[in-house]
């Protein structure tokens, strides 16, 4: 999708996705949503860096700000599905995800903050 198509839906849909699920008690205000065209050109600079997989999200803790990737995004169910995924990673305690993941060995496929994220997808119909 298009970044406008993209930025309108977040619009219409996130202030009520905030309101249905509430803020964090591990990280205070809601984050912001922000976009761009591809997670490695974003995080290296370069604008043509690629890399092995294209996310269409992702949740950046350490500047509470939910990335938007537009390119990835294939329509209105996917970019309600996307956010109600990266918020919920901003509900659940930072410090737990990475431990899991660190000390007990999960990945990502078999992560238990990830399984709820997934599972919180479902919910995309309450904003559709």
């Amino acid at each position: 999708m298009y970044k406008n198509e993209v930025k309108n839906i977040v619009e219409e849909v996130y202030p009520f996705i905030q309101a249905y699920y509430g803020k964090s008690k591990f990280n205070g205000e809601a984050p912001k949503v922000d976009y761009h065209h591809n997670i490695y050109a974003r995080i290296t600079g370069i604008a043509e860096a690629e890399g092995d997989c294209s996310p269409a999200a992702e949740f950046e803790r350490e500047t509470n700000t939910i990335w938007i990737y537009y390119p990835e995004i294939k329509s209105d169910q996917d970019i309600i599905q996307t956010i109600i995924h990266e918020y919920t990673h901003y509900l659940q305690d930072g410090d737990e995800m990475k431990r899991l993941y660190d000390e007990e060995g999960y990945e990502y496929d078999n992560h238990p903050f990830e399984l709820d994220a997934i599972k919180a997808e479902s919910d995309w119909k309450i904003f559709a």
